[in-house]
């Protein structure tokens, strides 16, 4: 009997030590931009329509996710629709923390997302540039472009939140981004050639908020703690 109630309490405290395991590995922001207070014509909010024609850009402040700010820009694509936008729309200079782990599959960037007119948009591409040190200083890696899928985003539909894993979404790419980097910058793009309905667009209002980058860290002392009690554990049920 007393070997019995050894065994259930063996079991118990290994259940609770790998609980804690787990609970440890709850995701860590890694940086996080709600774009409150932002000035049009800074650094945060830099834009190029990569000098073609018949595309034009102005700054259009919305209403973010609960009534806080977001940052958006309204895109006319006149005359024509292989034109392009791109702005600067996630920007972090200072110091990101808890992005110690170099595995970009273990990184989630996420944002929500608004279209209050036009068409939609398919696809909304994504470009981030790290550098080693803080402000633009040291090294600087680049991870390539991508896309992220925007379709569920319906204009008028109000805020949809995305969320994508970096290492699925800049697979392929070429690039070299280490995550560890202690200055992020995120370039977002907006293409002509992905609205929704194609063809030229006149006033495509997209906004964003809320863009993070967070990270599910590695095993901790403690998950090793649970794994080692459950490792014990087996080895005096082997020697009974």
């Amino acid at each position: 009997m007393k070997n019995a109630t050894k065994k259930c309490m063996g079991l118990a405290i290994t259940a609770m030590l790998a609980g804690f395991a787990v609970e440890s590995q709850a995701q860590v922001t890694v940086f996080s931009d709600n774009y409150e207070g932002y000035t049009a014509g800074t650094s945060e909010f830099g834009w190029d329509s990569g000098n073609v024609s018949g595309v034009s850009v102005t700054i259009a402040q919305y209403q973010g996710v609960g009534g806080s700010q977001a940052l958006s820009w309204d895109i006319s694509f006149n005359s024509q629709y292989n034109g392009y936008v791109a702005a600067q729309m996630g920007y972090s200079g200072g110091n990101p923390s808890g992005n110690t782990d170099p595995n970009l599959n273990d990184y989630v960037l996420s944002f929500d997302m608004a279209i209050w007119n036009g068409v939609g948009l398919n696809h909304l591409q994504v470009d981030v540039q790290g550098w080693a040190g803080q402000w633009y200083s040291g090294a600087m890696t680049d991870s390539g472009a991508a896309t992220v899928d925007t379709s569920s985003v319906v204009p008028l539909g109000g805020y949809q939140h995305i969320s994508v894993n970096m290492g699925t979404l800049f697979a392929g790419s070429g690039g070299n981004f280490n995550p560890t980097s202690q200055t992020y910058q995120f370039q977002l793009q907006v293409n002509g050639w992905e609205l929704a309905n194609g063809g030229p667009q006149a006033s495509e209002i997209v906004a964003l908020d809320n863009l993070q980058v967070t990270m599910v860290p590695e095993p901790t002392t403690l998950a090793l703690i649970g794994l080692g009690a459950a490792a014990l554990l087996s080895f005096r049920r082997r020697q009974q």
